[in-house]
């Protein structure tokens, strides 16, 4: 027998006004009959915002002269609050939107508890994905909004973990401590994992949480609480045990063949190669290089072309842009029309792949002082990564680094892991976890330092959610 479900996905007024709320359309109501109505539902738990203003706190960008100065690309530059927009690009536009996804997630697995009937895999499989981008928003929240995960910080704040659709119009949520929303996000994980079919997506199903997205998923949070034994196990499921191969490597002289930066990175991102495990879209205009503070030659030279294999061993391509700003073309802005006139601009990101696996794995081994086995996987990526294949010894490591073994491989993990993911928000969470310390110059040649234990490293509560009661981050 099959209930006849109406659903309204409330706005989440205490996180986003009640004057949106309000604007909304009264009876703005989706009809849930069937496992295909709860499937198609659960294309909203994927959150459309992007995490690119992450990008511009970190030590991969400086001031570009010659560009146009954008206001929330400064206010984050400077640690700032973002005040100038909240749309597409900001913290305000993330904790908007992931609440959003959590609220379709969560209106998926009641309708699931509700209807009857149906294919029970099916069923079981749909659990496990929404249960998944439940976790998901949530770690994504967590880890932009609360300070990072680890025996000092559990008792800071977290953030508000939401398991049941919102049926009232005001309802209060607290943020609890961190480690609270982190077991939350663990036992929505584990629960998802065993459930989670790649049978029922139609193609490749990479703009879903596949198991391989799933697994990469479960390698980052356990990399990110420490618990390296799980990190490795997780990675496993994905590279195999033992030294890597190159099936989970690109080839990056391959990818950065071509004659635009547009056909660039849809080489990058390409869904047929099995080193992408989950892309995403995102409304976002975060990657125009004529904007705001970007990475110029300076950073590159610093990050790519001085190096333990020298010079002349050069890592992965880069176009110039104007005089100053330089990037790898690793997104292609596209336009979503919602009118004959008017849309939105997005691009497709690589949200999980591969390579950041591998690197969980080795930043998991390091910690081990499991070093050698870190050093092999590392030297089966460098044969597609440097001109000459970047081979290197743990002494080569240790004698550039200096310091303990360990303390040399951790530092150069890092360091390879600066250079991979360049431009896609990752390093920002590195920053975190290992408490460096930034420095950051504007155009008008002041300075601002983000200290190793900063307060501001937890971006701040936006002020649409802490008018409406929700707990701000401490200053």
């Amino acid at each position: 027998m099959k209930k006849n479900i109406l659903i309204t996905i409330f706005s989440l007024t205490l996180f986003f006004g009640c004057d949106d709320y309000l604007d909304e359309t009264p009876d703005n109501r989706q009809t849930i009959t069937s496992l295909d109505d709860v499937s198609e539902l659960l294309v909203s738990a994927y959150n459309e915002g992007s995490q690119f203003f992450l990008e511009w706190r970190t030590d991969n960008v400086t001031a570009i002269f010659d560009n146009t100065q954008v206001d929330w690309m400064t206010e984050n530059y400077q640690y700032r609050l973002v005040q100038s927009s909240t749309q597409q690009d900001t913290p305000s536009y993330l904790w908007e939107t992931s609440y959003n996804a959590i609220a379709h997630a969560n209106q998926a697995l009641e309708s699931l508890d509700q209807i009857e009937g149906g294919d029970a895999d099916f069923r079981n499989a749909l659990r496990g994905e929404a249960l998944i981008c439940r976790a998901y928003n949530h770690f994504i929240l967590a880890n932009v909004f609360s300070q990072h995960y680890n025996d000092a910080n559990k008792g800071t704040l977290g953030i508000p973990y939401i398991t049941a659709p919102e049926t009232s119009l005001k309802v209060e949520y607290e943020r609890g401590t961190l480690e609270e929303t982190y077991q939350l996000i663990e036992k929505d994980l584990l629960e998802a994992l065993p459930l989670i079919s790649d049978a029922y997506y139609t193609g490749l199903g990479k703009y879903h949480f596949t198991k391989n997205a799933a697994n990469a998923f479960a390698s980052r949070f356990y990399l990110f609480t420490q618990d390296y034994d799980k990190c490795i196990e997780y990675s496993n499921k994905i590279i195999g045990t033992g030294t890597i191969g190159t099936t989970y490597v690109r080839d990056m002289a391959a990818v950065f063949t071509g004659t635009s930066s547009a056909q660039i990175a849809d080489q990058f991102n390409d869904i047929s190669q099995a080193y992408n495990l989950f892309v995403s879209r995102k409304e976002s205009t975060g990657d125009r290089y004529y904007f705001g503070y970007r990475t110029n030659t300076n950073i590159i030279n610093q990050i790519l072309r001085i190096n333990i294999q020298g010079d002349s061993d050069e890592r992965d391509y880069f176009y110039n842009y104007g005089t100053q700003a330089r990037s790898q073309p690793k997104y292609n802005e596209l336009f979503r029309y919602t009118t004959a006139t008017t849309g939105f601009p997005y691009i497709v990101v690589t949200e999980f792949r591969s390579e950041e696996v591998i690197f969980n794995r080795m930043e998991s081994y390091v910690m081990q002082n499991r070093l050698q086995e870190a050093l092999d996987d590392y030297n089966v990526l460098a044969t597609l990564r440097y001109a000459n294949g970047g081979q290197l010894t743990l002494q080569n490591v240790v004698d550039y680094f200096g310091g303990s073994d360990q303390d040399a491989m951790l530092e150069f993990v890092l360091s390879e892991r600066r250079k991979e993911f360049l431009n896609e928000s990752l390093r920002w969470f590195d920053i975190k976890r290992h408490s460096m310390e930034v420095t950051h110059i504007d155009v008008n040649g002041d300075t601002y330092v983000l200290g190793a234990e900063d307060l501001r490293k937890a971006i701040q509560i936006p002020q649409r959610a802490t008018v409406n009661g929700i707990e701000a981050n401490p200053r």
